[in-house]
């Protein structure tokens, strides 16, 4: 399943610092009265606020270059949007018990969660946007597309970034909304024209 703004390569990232985080936490925890929980409010809050960091400015630097964008509702940013509304829900929830830190918390988690529902994949004219990254479409070998229930996928074959193994080609699925559907074949046609070639897809 594609990962939008390679997500949990970010989080995997992010995560290998956190059990230092609370080691570190834990035991000046001790001298500061903190508790566990304050201290698990603690590391999720610099989690999702280090999440919002690098997505915010890939944001900043790829805004206005989607054209078409893909298609909203992945179940990546269904995700996403379920840990926003539990967490507004769990402020009304705990109202007047809320500490600073279950602010910090909430704070860090919001505004993870909306940079993430703003930052959109698709295709643009200076190429294909996955990611959070532009791909030029220089870059691009092979393009294909099948159309499905929903959406209208499409597979790309994109270049090695390894220049000790060049053939090591990588593979981008987009899903696109069906009312994009004949703009998006226009749109590639014009861009990829000469590199449409049918791939093999496993059937979903």
């Amino acid at each position: 399943m594609r990962c939008s703004l390679n997500i949990l390569d970010i989080i995997m990232n992010i995560l290998s610092i956190v059990y230092g985080i609370i080691a570190s936490l834990s035991l000046r925890g001790r001298k500061m009265n903190l508790g566990l929980n304050d201290i698990i409010n603690i590391v999720i809050g610099v989690v999702f606020i280090g999440l919002s960091i690098p997505l915010f400015f890939r944001w900043k630097k790829l805004n206005g270059k989607v054209i078409i964008a893909d298609q909203q509702w992945s179940t990546m940013r269904i995700l996403f949007l379920v840990v926003g509304v539990l967490s507004v829900l769990s402020m009304f929830t705990q109202g007047a018990s809320m500490s600073m830190f279950d602010i910090f918390r909430l704070t860090g988690t919001i505004i993870a969660v909306s940079v993430y529902m703003v930052v959109r994949d698709g295709v643009g004219e200076d190429g294909l946007v996955t990611g959070g990254k532009m791909i030029p479409w220089s870059e691009v070998r092979a393009y294909d597309y099948e159309k499905r229930k929903n959406v209208i996928a499409v597979f790309f074959t994109v270049e090695s970034q390894n220049e000790k193994k060049p053939d090591d080609y990588r593979s981008k699925e987009l899903d696109f909304s069906l009312q994009d559907e004949e703009q998006l074949k226009r749109f590639l046609e014009t861009n990829l024209g000469r590199k449409y070639t049918r791939m093999k897809k496993n059937s979903k």
